[in-house]
């Protein structure tokens, strides 16, 4: 007889027994009167420690038997995500299952990114989180977002109102314009923002509990994205003019309003006439930042001054050429004549040796539809199309490279670099991979490894003849977490652009002299949290100094009040305190009551 025809009746028979023998169980009011917290509550990720509850707590959770006996250290949990995370087939992969772990286990995810940051980074980063965003819809599983649609104007304060999370101190937000060199992503940019919101925590030690990234869904004009089903966005054409400007508005006047006048806003990725637009328009209204202009003019910055350590050449006479006219392009640029004009140099020289290319060639008082904020670097000279006669005549020391065009600094260009230059200074920034201006192999190759070179994303080391060089890495990720970790535990009331060339000198003094020697224009990546601290207690120490902050009294030792506010990465007791009381003093005795008086007429 095949019992295995049986095993369904066996399985379906089985439950209303079950259920039979409970409902005819003696009661037990020992167990009936036990308070059992909330089992989905203990495994939320805030909270969860996995294997790492000790056995005291998980009697006392309620929760001894819904896991295995063992117990684990954090370290041991640490090696055991290493092994999952390097079995991933893929980056995709690799950073789904990172996203596993963000939702299960909040704290043990934030410390493995920060003690696996050269390996994590570029997964939860720059360039993986360029492939996370093109398939943003077809990877889509829950949000641990806010999307604001356009729909939702004139209801902003009742969307913001169904936030997860109490106590928001920083918002990262994006609308999609201009992401990478992928442009237009729309709702997809969502991605972009969860990023950022990682390594504030991960490497700025800010609680995540307070932090909040939004998408501002205004559509897309990314026909792509408008012809996929998969699509997660509003499926209209981007939204722009008064509306767009209003709906911005209200989104950031809500924001103040629901938590707060001192709330961090961080602008990221909108394309860049919006950009420089709403940073002229609220900088010095409210407390916020655009990670595309100032956070990389100040990673800019910090590599230029790196680059006059190790040659020698004053900045003040370094001829610098600008590939691409975009909110990098000019945030470096614009980072770079503030620290001129605070070297005492004039305002009308500061721009003399600084050139922009775009498109259409070099940029000349000829140029037509100039942007208000490019004026300033126009030259009255004969235009020149191609970029390799820009080098060629011009002789650039520092050649920046910001367009999204993979491969336009080509053999011919890097080598007329090192021509012209003992220590020629390249930047390929742009990101993805596939979008960088030229690879750290063909800058180092057509050099002749004489090439001080940074880019946007992390290239292997290089052997040229022999000598190994391992390229530096421009990324934001070294200023902007210690940038928002500043501004928020000072609760700044504004951020002038001075504060950011605290951050470019604090990012450059962390450069030793070992790693200029050997041509690195940046610390490793490695030391990426400590590097954020630094810049976020130098930073502090200028807001305190400056009056901008709004806290009082000022704290005597800046840099111990900063990181007593840091979220810390290991686990703590799960159970709340308990202490002792004195024992009670008894209890007064009742006085007797007094035999009732007598009335005369009961005599």
């Amino acid at each position: 007889m095949d019992f295995r025809r049986l095993h369904p009746l066996l399985r379906f028979y089985s439950r209303p027994l079950l259920s039979f023998c409970r409902n005819i169980n003696v009661y037990d009011d020992e167990m009936a009167q036990i308070a059992r917290p909330d089992w989905h509550l203990i495994m939320d990720g805030r909270y969860n420690k996995g294997l790492a509850f000790t056995i005291e707590e998980r009697q006392r959770l309620g929760i001894m038997g819904l896991m295995p006996c063992s117990v684990r250290s954090i370290e041991d949990q640490l090696d055991a995500a290493r092994a999952n995370f390097d079995a991933g087939p893929s980056n995709i992969s690799r950073f789904t299952y990172l996203s596993a772990v963000h939702n299960r286990h909040r704290r043990l995810y934030y410390r493995f990114v920060r003690d696996n940051i050269e390996e994590v980074l570029p997964i939860v980063y720059t360039p993986t989180v360029g492939d996370v965003v093109a398939t943003y819809g077809l990877n889509f599983q829950h949000a641990t977002s806010l999307f604001i649609s356009i729909h939702d104007k004139g209801h902003i304060r009742d969307v913001m109102h169904n936030w997860i999370d109490e106590g928001v101190r920083a918002i990262c937000v994006t609308d999609g314009g201009r992401v990478l060199g992928l442009g237009d992503m729309g709702a997809n940019a969502m991605g972009i923002s969860l990023g950022k919101m990682v390594l504030y925590t991960a490497l700025g030690g800010i609680p995540p509990t307070s932090l909040m990234p939004v998408c501002l869904d205004v559509g897309t004009d990314n026909q792509s994205l408008l012809n996929d089903p998969l699509y997660v966005g509003a499926r209209i054409p981007r939204v722009k003019g008064p509306e767009y400007e209003e709906f911005v508005e209200e989104f950031m006047e809500t924001a103040v309003k629901c938590f707060g006048n001192y709330t961090f806003i961080h602008f990221e990725d909108f394309a860049t006439p919006n950009a420089l637009k709403f940073l002229k328009k609220y900088q010095y209204k409210y407390c916020c930042f655009n990670d595309d202009i100032q956070g990389t003019g100040a990673t800019g910055l910090a590599a230029f001054i790196n680059v006059e350590r190790i040659t020698g050449l004053k900045l003040e006479d370094t001829i610098f050429v600008f590939v691409g006219a975009g909110s990098a392009a000019l945030g470096i640029a614009n980072m770079l004549i503030i620290e001129l004009e605070e070297r005492g140099i004039p305002s009308e020289e500061a721009a003399k040796n600084v050139y922009l290319f775009d498109a259409n060639g070099l940029m000349t008082c000829e140029s037509k539809d100039v942007p208000e904020q490019v004026k300033r670097y126009l030259k009255p000279v004969e235009p020149i199309k191609e970029l390799q006669d820009v080098v060629e005549k011009l002789k650039p020391s520092v050649l920046v490279g910001a367009t999204g065009v993979g491969g336009i600094f080509n053999e011919q260009v890097l080598k007329t670099m090192a021509k012209n230059h003992e220590r020629p200074a390249v930047f390929a920034l742009s990101n993805p991979t596939s979008s960088s201006e030229c690879t750290a192999e063909q800058a180092y190759t057509h050099t002749e490894g004489r090439v001080l070179f940074g880019s946007g994303s992390p290239f292997p080391p290089v052997v040229i003849n022999g000598k190994r060089f391992t390229p530096a890495q421009a990324n934001n990720c070294l200023t902007f977490p210690g940038i928002a970790l500043a501004a928020i535990t000072t609760k700044a009331k504004y951020l002038p652009n001075s504060v950011f060339s605290v951050a470019s000198h604090e990012l450059a003094r962390s450069t030793t002299q070992k790693q200029l020697d050997a041509g690195t224009l940046f610390p490793a990546i490695k030391d990426a949290q400590e590097v954020a601290f630094n810049v976020g207690v130098a930073m502090a120490q200028y807001l305190f100094d400056n009056d901008l902050a709004s806290i009082y009294p000022k704290p005597k030792d800046v840099c111990e009040f900063v990181r007593k506010s840091l979220y810390e990465l290991e686990y703590r007791n799960s159970m709340p305190n308990t202490w002792c009381y004195p024992e009670q003093p008894p209890k007064p005795k009742e006085k007797p009551k007094p035999p009732p008086k007598v009335k005369d007429d009961d005599k």
